[in-house]
Parts: structure tokens; sequence; C-alpha cells
């Protein structure tokens, strides 16, 4: 018995709860009793109202069958109902004006402009009008019910978005909505759209139009409404043709320098195979090197990497070339000459190079060509950049340990993932050793220490092999953001402290921590 109670129990409860009732004792004992009754156990408690409606008179109990009595509260108020009716009348108006206020309610429900109310208040309205029995009562009671509970109102909280919208009050709301319509919000707009467009014009190649972009970035500055003005949008596109055209002839011409030194270093190549017993086929796989460079698809690193090349073959073809001069001095001084020449040319070029042999990023001359340019921006245009110092730590050690060749796998797998990692705007280069920089333009101190944090979590996890042996790597680094200093150099020395303290504070960290 004790096992059927509690499984009552806890039905009842559940039953509470499915249909969102109050835990109060009335509802308890009324769904308990409910429930006991479906499983045929009989409590003593759930008899009473059976039990003292026995004792009632027919008249009595015929009335009872109008309401539905389920608790001792229940048969109790309809008793004292019944008490104290002195006047049937009475209770028939107030029942008919009370029917006449439910349908005036729900009159004003239709009102309100939400669809399944409207809906629900008018079926309600013809039940009240044409179903007037307790079953059409209770099932009304219901679909309320329902709607109430699960009614949301979430789909209002979307309008935050926009502004402070009243929701308590459709009028108030609507009042909100079109203050927020009419609300003029171009300024802002044409405010952040300002450093893109200054970003955008800046000089890229060729700087014959400086002055007209600083006088137009000051006045975009001064009036970010003016882009707005049909005059302004003029101008900026006529700019923007310019830079193009300007950008154009500046290509062309470093085209046509690059031109005229590949045809005197032809000539000259041309002139020492005729005068010499430079082999016939030799001279010919040197012709066909100089017809490879196609200056409309390769780029200035590739033709530079080609000239280096050619020199490099020049210089094995000079060598034999002296062996089998030596039986004439005077020709072999006029071909030494020559060679000195092609070797003085051979070291400009490598001068000349910008990409750093073994990691493939930048050398550190090219590094301190594009700091200066990147810097007459900001100068110019107030466009900001971020310096991160990437140091490999404890890379001494790893040369001790496993060797020279272990550590140029580990220095050219970190160039990799540092040309990997960087946007197309971002420029990287090795500074010097295992030191790496990393130029990040439009960017402040704290999306600088982000990046710098990512590069320095990807190393850490990164799988470096050399023999089929793990070497665990980390790097430390330090960044410095140009506005906070004056000159480039002083933040350039600011991101090489940071980087000190990095290493004192026990490596594998950025610095400074904001």
């Amino acid at each position: 018995m004790a096992t059927t109670i509690n499984e009552i129990i806890k039905e009842a409860l559940e039953r509470v709860k499915a249909e969102h009732l109050n835990l109060t004792p009335d509802n308890y004992s009324a769904v308990f009793c409910k429930v006991a009754k479906q499983k045929g156990v009989i409590v003593e408690d759930c008899q009473k109202v059976d039990k003292y409606t026995k004792k009632l008179e027919a008249s009595v109990l015929a009335d009872m069958k109008r309401f539905s009595i389920a608790s001792l509260d229940d048969l109790l108020s309809f008793l004292v109902a019944r008490v104290n009716r002195v006047n049937e009348g009475d209770a028939t108006k107030m029942i008919n004006a009370l029917n006449l206020l439910a349908k005036r309610l729900l009159q004003a429900i239709t009102l309100l402009h939400d669809a399944k109310a409207t809906s629900l208040a008018n079926a309600s309205l013809e039940r009240i009008d044409f179903h007037q029995n307790l079953q059409s009562i209770e099932l009304v009671k219901e679909k309320w019910f329902d709607f109430i509970s699960h009614y949301n109102d979430a789909y209002l909280k979307k309008l935050d978005m926009y502004g402070h919208v009243s929701k308590d009050d459709l009028e108030n709301m609507v009042k909100d909505i079109l203050k927020i319509l009419d609300k003029d919000t171009s300024g802002e707009l044409y405010k952040g759209l300002v450093p893109l467009i200054i970003a955008s014009l800046a000089p890229s190649i060729a700087s014959g139009m400086n002055d007209e972009l600083a006088s137009i970035s000051s006045e975009l500055r001064q009036s970010p409404d003016a882009l707005g003005t049909p005059a302004l949008q003029k101008e900026i596109r006529g700019l923007i043709g310019k830079r193009i055209e300007l950008d154009k002839a500046e290509v062309q011409q470093k085209v046509s320098v690059l031109d005229k030194i590949l045809d005197e270093i032809n000539k000259k190549i041309v002139e020492l195979i005729e005068s010499s017993q430079v082999s016939h086929e030799q001279g010919k796989v040197i012709k066909a090197d100089l017809q490879k460079i196609n200056f409309s698809h390769d780029s200035f690193e590739t033709v530079h990497a080609k000239l280096l090349h050619i020199a490099l073959s020049l210089e094995n073809e000079t060598k034999s070339l002296n062996d089998k001069m030596l039986s004439n001095q005077e020709t072999i001084v006029k071909l030494q000459n020559r060679v000195n020449k092609l070797e003085s040319a051979l070291v400009a070029a490598k001068q000349e190079v910008r990409v750093d042999f073994l990691t493939h990023v930048a050398t550190k001359r090219a590094l301190s060509t594009e700091l200066g340019r990147v810097d007459d921006a900001f100068m110019r245009y107030k466009i900001d950049y971020t310096l991160c110092f990437i140091d490999i730590d404890h890379f001494k050690m790893v040369n001790d340990t496993y060797g020279h060749e272990a550590g140029d796998v580990i220095l050219s797998t970190v160039g990799k993932i540092l040309r990997k990692y960087i946007r197309q705007v971002d420029f990287v280069g090795r500074f010097g050793g295992e030191e790496f920089l990393v130029i990040l333009p439009s960017t402040d101190l704290g999306h600088g220490i982000h990046f710098a944090d990512k590069i320095r979590t990807i190393v850490e996890q990164f799988k470096f092999l050399y023999k089929n042996e793990r070497i665990n790597v980390t790097v430390s680094c330090g960044v410095s953001q140009r506005s906070m200093h004056a000159t480039k150099e002083e933040t350039l020395s600011a991101a090489d402290a940071f980087l000190y303290k990095a290493k004192e504070a026990g490596r594998n960290r950025v610095m400074p921590i904001l």
C-alpha cells in the first residue's frame, strides 16, 4: 500500500507541474484525489465530499450538478452561496452583468493588434453568444490559460539594437520607433568611413600626389559629413583615377630601367662569348635564360633572381675561360676586368634582393625600406601601425644540441608560419639571427598583442621534427604601437625592450600585458 501511495503522490506532483497549476494545498488535494480514483485506490480524505453530499436533500443535489464541486472548499462555497441567495433575480442579474463584462473585455482584446489574441477572443465571443453551457466556458478558460502560458514577447527585444523602445504601451512604442527612424545617423557612418578612405588613397607605388592626398585627408577629418556631397565624391573619384595612372607610369618606368639593364648585360655577354672560347652550347643556355625573363608576368623579385642565376652562370664560365687564356696575358687582363665588373654587379644585385634565402621572408634592408614607407604614411595621414618583435627562445642551445642544420630547419619553419598567418597588408622580415620583425599597419596595441600571442601559441604547439626527433620550440614577443612614441626608432626600441622583458619573465610569452 505504501508503494502505491508514493506512486500517487509522485504522479500528482507531475500533473500539477504539467498543467501549470500553483502548488497549493487545494490544487494538490484535487489532483491527488483524481489520480487515486483513476488507480482505484480508496483514500478516506478523498471521500469526504461524497460522504457529506449524501446527507443533502434531492433539490440541493440537483442544484449541485450545475457546478464542478471537487473539494470540501467547493462544497462549502456552494452551500454558503445557496444560503445567502436571498433573491434569485439578483443572482441572475449578476450573471448577466458578468457575461456582458466578459464580452466587452473580449471585444477590447480584438483591438490590441495581436493576431493570436484576436482570433482567440473572437472564438470566445462566439461560444458565449451561441454555446452558453459549463463545458463551453471551461473550454474557453483552458484556451485562454494556454495562450497566457505560452505567450512570449521576446521578439520585441530585437528593437533594442536600434535604440530605446517602450514595450509596455503600443502607442509609445510607435512613437519611439518613429524617433529612431527620424534620427540622422549618417554623421557617425561617415566618421567611421573616413579612416578607411584615407588608407585606401594612401600612395602605394607612385608618390606624385602626396600634397593633394594630405589636403583631402585634412578636409575629411575636419568634416566627415562632406563625404555625402557630390563635389567631394567627384574629387575622390578623380584622385583614385589619378593614383592608378601614376602607379601605372611608375611601374612602366621601373620596368624600363630593368629592361635597359638587361639589354646592357645581354650585349656584354654576347661580346664576351664572341671574343672568347666559351663553349657555344653554354652561350646558348645563358641567352635562353635571358629570353625567359618576362616583364609582363614576372615580379621584380623574380627578375632579380633570374639575373642572379645568369650572373652565376657567367661567373662559372669566366673561371673556365681564365684557365684557357693563360697564354695571352693581355687578353687575361681584359677578361679579368670584365669579371671584376660582373662580380661587382653580382654583389650589387645580391644587396638588392629583398627575400631572405633561408626563411623566405624579407631581409633587414627590405624591412628598413618598408618601415620607412609605413612611417611616412603615419606622419602624413596618421595611419597608425604596430611593431612586433619575435625571437626564438634558446636558439643557441638548439644549434649546440642538434646542429646548425636543425637550426636552419627551425628558422625556415618559423618563417613559413609567419608568412601563413599575416594579412596581405602586413610585412614580415628577418631582423637578424633568430629574430623576426612584423609590421602591422592600421593595428592598435591590443590587436598587435593578440596577433603576437596567436603566433606564440601556434609555434608552441607546432611539431618541429629533425631526423625523426621532436624539438620543442617557443618564441618570445615584444609589441609597441607607433602613436605612443615620438619616432619610429623609439617604437622599434620599445618593442625590443618588451621582448627583453618577455625573456626575463621566463620566455614563451608576449609583453606588454594588457
